[in-house]
């Protein structure tokens, strides 16, 4: 049964009166505010870290599929842009030389 604050005073006040202050103070330290089934113990921690680590491998399972993805349209996206940028270039080059021409032909 978890000690409830009430009975943790009473056993403080019982045991100050029988062994001192620093003594009762150095025993209640060593009884935790909460039932004993509540603390964790070494399997417990070692179950929890295996689950931790299985977490983490799927974890990083999705960030390299997610990574995967995300490089593919980046790079998809980096292919359009270059495709519209010699497209607009070649077409400005065009422009500019047909523009010289109708000027040559204005001045000739």
């Amino acid at each position: 049964m978890a000690p409830d604050e009430r009975s943790r005073v009473e056993a403080s006040q019982a045991l100050t009166a029988q062994l001192g202050p620093a003594a009762a103070a150095a025993l209640m330290e060593c009884i935790p505010p909460f039932g004993w089934h509540e603390i964790a113990t070494k399997s417990d921690l070692i179950a929890l870290e295996r689950r931790l680590d299985g977490l983490e491998r799927r974890l990083d399972g999705l960030e390299e599929h997610l990574g995967f993805r995300f490089d593919a349209k980046l790079h998809a996206e980096m292919n359009r842009m270059i495709r519209w940028t010699v497209a607009s270039v070649f077409g400005g080059i065009t422009a500019i030389s047909a523009a010289v021409a109708a000027v040559a032909a204005l001045l000739a």
